[in-house]
């Protein structure tokens, strides 16, 4: 065979090798963490296990969750951190900004005294924190909020995403549904290709709380079932 039909050769079978493989997600979410708990655990849950790319999206304890708030600078201070070792280890990092709340059944579970500053407001100001450490760092970030926030959520309906009386018989106001999972996937799927994130980055970590665990969803805490990095893992393979 001519010498350089076998390396063009040679070549097709490595790409298409490289494009036919499959892609890992790794679901390191864990309910009721925050900042403070993720810089714990950012060694072995995430440095130690190499991933390509890692997803980041916490804070929502950190600004709502009565035993675990933080003031806006130890915030910032510990989500710098997190970036710092994250890109220090070599890997793309992907920041996305935490949802909105309903606040009306956030303060039957937590005594209103509690926020001298209304919580939506608090998230909307540690969106702007992320959005910034984002650029600083020169990391990605993904403004979910802005999105779920320009579909109208939280409502109280059943086709919110948004889980609530209405749609799952529960007054939470915080956790994506089913659908709000799967929602929050698709978008961060279109985001990635967008950016071109999917050539060489095949091993997917996703680190944060309860969110990334997937609260009341099978499969919590997993790659499977109705989580977002099960829908992700999904989507990525099809």
């Amino acid at each position: 065979m001519n010498f350089r039909i076998l390396l063009l050769c040679t070549y097709v079978v490595a790409c298409v090798s490289c494009t036919s493989r499959s892609y890992t997600v790794i679901n390191k979410g864990i309910a009721d963490n925050n900042t403070s708990d993720l810089l714990t655990r950012v060694d072995k849950d995430v440095l130690a296990l190499h991933p390509d790319l890692v997803v980041m999206m916490v804070g929502t304890n950190d600004m709502v969750n009565s035993s675990k708030l933080v003031s806006e600078e130890q915030f910032a201070t510990q989500y710098r951190s997190l970036v710092q070792q994250l890109r220090k280890e070599g890997a793309v990092v992907v920041l996305m900004s935490s949802l909105p709340v309903d606040t009306g059944y956030l303060f039957q579970r937590h005594p209103r005294a509690l926020y001298p500053v209304d919580p939506n407001r608090k998230l909307d100001n540690v969106r702007t924190i992320v959005q910034q450490i984002a650029v600083t760092e020169q990391v990605y970030f993904l403004d979910l909020r802005d999105i779920f926030q320009r579909r109208g959520e939280p409502v109280r309906t059943a086709s919110s995403l948004i889980v609530n009386a209405a749609n799952m018989g529960k007054e939470d106001g915080i956790h994506p549904t089913a659908e709000g999972y799967r929602f929050i996937a698709d978008q961060l799927y279109r985001y990635l290709k967008a950016h071109r994130l999917l050539r060489k980055h095949h091993r997917i970590l996703c680190f944060g709380d309860s969110i990334t665990y997937g609260a009341f969803m099978e499969g919590a805490g997993t790659d499977n079932g109705n989580t977002y990095p099960a829908f992700l893992k999904r989507m990525l393979n099809r």
